[in-house]
């Protein structure tokens, strides 16, 4: 398991890696999803207890210039328990929630990793409002440093995950991608052999076409039928077709979110929040049309929300 070799080791221990789940929705700002993807598991502890764990990945491929990637988690932090709280309302406490940004871009990482490093304090005062300051740091799995030998030798993570690993050290930055992936096929051999496998490698295979402009899928599939024989090369031109249709579907959804967004700010002005921005970017097509139409007669943003 990938995440188990990445958490700190006594989290690592006390998580039950059995129930460990992926969370569907995504907390990523609308506007910087074509730059960033994040990924939410939720896993439950190994002594029974009902607190949730939750582990948020957020993919880099180039430091932000900004330096704000703490404040940035922090936001999606809070998105996360709001939207746990809506199933949750009595609890007591608030789930766990450890932030892992991954990166696997060419330049070293330089900003800060500590969000109280944001705060503008004086240093003498420092020492008397650190109880009151939010405090919290994230963990940097910075691809970029870690050699391929590592990465093939991990010991608790699978064939899949090895190749996944280092698909996203190299995929979105190296035009000679095709060179590096054919030295990883005893890897690629070993996905194709566990159950589903075939499934699974088509996935990453997807992954590639989408992010590397260097990497065609004519070429992709000579590789693998090659090496991996015809199952994967017929593997790869159903990856092809499925990006190609769901880049007509996206390209719709994108159409329908921005009009939506565009009369809300009309008729509803500041009402229309980052939470309402969320919203819309995370609901079906169906929905984002369903809004539209109710757009002239909602009197209240609940009242176009409604189910």
């Amino acid at each position: 398991m990938a995440l188990r070799a990445i958490v700190p080791a006594a989290l690592a221990e006390a998580l039950d890696w059995s129930t460990l789940a992926l969370q569907p929705g995504s907390f990523v700002d609308a506007a910087l999803t074509h730059q960033h993807t994040d990924l939410l598991y939720a896993a439950t502890w190994r002594d029974g207890g009902e607190a949730l764990v939750y582990l948020l990945f957020e993919h880099q491929s180039a430091p932000p210039t900004e330096g704000r990637m703490a404040e940035r988690l922090l936001k999606y932090k809070v998105r996360i328990w709001d939207r746990w709280r809506v199933d949750h309302a009595k609890a007591k406490t608030l789930p766990m929630i450890l932030p892992i940004v991954m990166y696997h871009g060419a330049s070293p990482w330089l900003e800060p990793r500590s969000f109280d490093e944001l705060l503008d304090v004086p240093a003498a005062l420092r020492p008397a409002v650190e109880p009151y300051l939010v405090r919290f740091t994230y963990v940097l799995h910075d691809l970029s440093t870690i050699s391929d030998e590592e990465l093939r030798d991990g010991a608790m993570r699978t064939a899949l995950a090895k190749l996944v690993t280092m698909c996203f050290k190299y995929a979105r930055t190296r035009a000679d991608f095709l060179q590096i992936l054919s030295r990883w096929m005893d890897v690629a051999r070993e996905v194709v052999r566990a159950p589903h496998g075939l499934e699974a490698l088509a996935q990453v295979m997807r992954y590639i076409l989408e992010v590397n402009e260097h990497v065609g899928p004519e070429a992709l599939q000579a590789l693998l039928g090659r090496d991996l024989g015809p199952e994967a090369k017929d593997a790869i031109m159903t990856a092809g077709q499925q990006i190609f249709e769901q880049g007509r579907e996206k390209g719709r959804q994108q159409g329908i979110q921005e009009v939506l967004l565009r009369l809300l700010r009309q008729r509803f002005g500041d009402a229309v929040t980052a939470h309402v921005e969320q919203r819309i970017a995370t609901a079906t097509v169906e929905e984002n049309e369903a809004w539209v139409a109710r757009v002239v007669s909602a009197a209240t943003l609940a009242e176009l929300f409604a189910d």
